[in-house]
């Protein structure tokens, strides 16, 4: 055999050894990632903090090992509480995420032919809510395992209601009271998480307001996830109308609204929600390539998803 021909040989082997190596590190994040993470998780705690003079009912899971961990607060949807996404969250816990989500008072908020459009007292309390809980990172840490709460590590996340309470605490701007572009956003939280986002029409959104939405963010969306008298692709404008820059778009085939969290609805729709929204957190708020590296390759969520689930990024 010539020289050359060894050579050649030689980085055909070399190419073949680096794509089973790239093939088997997408294999591996996948399986970190759709999988339990590493971490024993407490049993769900309930416990209060004080707020508005009265107590803010609570449920936390936490990592149970060496912190402290970053924290996402999580706001449930319409008329539901501090149970929700209860496999999602334990989920994100077992890969160090220590996750807190309040229940809210809804009362008066109804769905309308209009669209929702809660009174402005109700959206300030829900966001209230979500601020008391960073503001009360103490009372918490009492609360947590050793290892305590990353204070410069906070994220929002939210369902349907919760997600919209999710991007205004991300910085959008809405129409409210005399307002009609405030920012209620705190500078506290590092990237937010909408599953089922609700489009323009709806919570005093409209023209601009996803253009301050400047943080990371995730959107989950559904092909089956379609609110009546809008169009189909109107869950998809907050990423599609928000500046480009670490967003995330992930569209799960045929889940529906309620299919997302793993405990109100059937399908698979879960599996990808952890996957996707696990890399997120690594990425934005750990600083870990592998998320970044799970999310833009063709090999990583996108190999394991399939056709069951796209994701877009800008």
């Amino acid at each position: 055999m010539t020289a050359q021909a060894m050579r050649r040989n030689a980085a055909l082997a070399l190419a073949v050894i680096g794509i089973a190596s790239a093939t088997a590190s997408a294999r591996q994040l996948t399986d970190a990632y759709a999988s339990p993470g590493p971490y024993a998780v407490t049993d769900p705690i309930d416990f209060t903090i004080p707020h508005s003079g009265g107590e803010l009912p609570l449920r936390a899971r936490f990592p149970m090992g060496d912190g402290p961990f970053p924290l996402i607060v999580f706001s449930h949807s319409l008329g539901g509480d501090r149970t929700a996404f209860e496999p999602v969250v334990a989920h994100w816990a077992s890969h160090g995420y220590a996750v807190v989500r309040p229940s809210h008072d809804d009362s008066g908020v109804r769905m309308t032919e209009r669209g929702l459009h809660p009174p402005e007292e109700k959206i300030r309390e829900r966001l209230g809510n979500v601020i008391a809980v960073l503001d009360g990172l103490d009372r918490i840490d009492g609360v947590a395992p050793a290892g305590g709460i990353d204070r410069g590590r906070l994220a929002v996340a939210g369902h349907s209601y919760g997600s919209f309470i999710s991007m205004v605490a991300g910085g959008i701007t809405i129409a409210i009271g005399n307002d009609p572009a405030a920012n209620l956003g705190d500078d506290r939280v590092r990237c937010v998480l909408p599953v089922s986002p609700s489009g323009r029409g709806d919570y005093g959104m409209g023209e601009g307001s996803y253009n301050s939405l400047t943080r990371p963010a995730m959107f989950f969306a559904g092909t089956n996830d379609i609110r009546n008298g809008r169009r189909e692709d109107w869950r998809l404008e907050p990423y599609r109308l928000s500046p480009a820059g670490d967003k995330y778009l992930v569209v799960i085939d045929g889940a529906t609204h309620n299919a997302y969290g793993g405990d109100r609805g059937p399908g698979d729709a879960p599996t990808y929600v952890k996957a996707a929204s696990t890399a997120f957190w690594d990425a934005c708020l750990k600083g870990r390539n592998g998320g970044y590296r799970y999310l833009a390759g063709e090999d990583g969520f996108r190999g394991f998803a399939g056709a069951a689930a796209t994701l877009r990024l800008k």
